[in-house]
C-alpha cells in the first residue's frame, strides 16, 4: 500500500518539478517516490514503501535545495498546458484534417489523437518562437 508524507518549505521560489522528482527518487533510493505541489503550497510525498526517517530528511533537503524553476521552464510548462486546451486541440485537429481529408477519414481514433498531439507540439514551438521574437 502507498505511503504518504506532507512536506513544507519556506523557499521563495518553486523548485523545478523535473529536477525535484529526480532528486527525490535519488534521495530515497526509491523509483516509486514522487513529490507533488498541493494548492496550499505544501508538497505531498508518495512512495510504495513506508517513509523512513532518512527518506524524510533526504526528501526535505531535496525540496529545500533543488534549483528553482527557471522562467524558460515556466514558459515551456505553460505553453504545453495551453497546447492541450480542448479549444486549441480542436483547432489543431482541424489543421491536421485540412492537410488531407481522405487520410484523416482513414485514420483510427488513436491515430487521429496522435496526429493532433504531434501537431499541438509544433504549436508549442511556434508559441515559443512568437514569445521570443514578436
Amino acid at each position: 500500500m502507498a505511503s504518504y508524507r506532507t512536506f513544507t518549505t519556506t523557499r521563495a521560489f518553486r523548485p523545478d518539478p523535473a529536477a525535484l522528482l529526480t532528486a527525490v527518487k535519488t534521495a530515497t533510493s526509491d523509483p516509486t517516490a514522487v513529490l507533488a505541489l498541493n494548492p496550499d503550497g505544501s508538497f505531498v510525498g508518495k512512495k510504495a514503501a513506508p517513509w523512513s526517517a532518512g527518506d524524510i530528511s533526504a526528501t526535505q533537503l531535496a525540496l529545500d535545495t533543488t534549483a528553482p524553476l527557471t522562467l524558460a521552464a515556466q514558459q515551456q510548462l505553460r505553453y504545453t498546458a495551453t497546447s492541450r486546451d480542448k479549444d486549441i486541440l480542436a483547432m489543431v485537429a482541424l489543421v491536421v484534417r485540412a492537410k488531407g481529408l481522405a487520410a484523416w477519414n482513414a485514420m483510427t481514433t488513436p491515430q487521429k489523437v496522435a496526429a493532433t498531439l504531434a501537431e499541438a507540439d509544433v504549436w508549442i514551438t511556434i508559441r515559443d518562437f512568437l514569445e521570443t521574437n514578436a
